[in-house]
């Protein structure tokens, strides 16, 4: 049998809450193996600003495949995408870099172009 927790903090096989925690978590901020929320982390990670995990789609999507308007990872799709093969708009691959986007990544985010040179 699997538990279902809800609550502002839950956890449990299935959690839902504000703060969730378990195998499939659903809440403001996720964390499992299946995170579904506002801030997810996890092996599989949906977030609407940041998702962080082996698989993340969001806002700011950070894994080894990442989906998202900026998406940083091993295979990064997004707007704005730095990783080695990312395509996007503006990206920085593993082969060029895009001059928007190395603009936009030492802005906001200077240790990765740092990586890079």
């Amino acid at each position: 049998m699997r538990g279902h927790a809800r609550g502002i903090f839950a956890l449990g096989d299935i959690a839902t809450g504000w703060f969730a925690c378990g195998g499939l978590a659903r809440g403001f901020f996720a964390i499992g193996g299946l995170a579904i929320g506002l801030f997810a982390f996890g092996g599989a990670a949906i977030g609407v600003f940041l998702a962080v995990g082996g698989a993340a789609i969001g806002g700011l999507a950070l894994g080894g495949g990442a989906v998202g308007g900026v998406a940083i990872g091993g295979g990064a799709c997004g707007y704005y995408a730095f990783g080695g093969g990312a395509i996007g708009a503006h990206t920085i691959p593993a082969t060029h870099q895009d001059p928007a986007a190395l603009d936009f990544f030492r802005q906001h985010f200077p240790w990765l172009t740092k990586l890079r040179h």
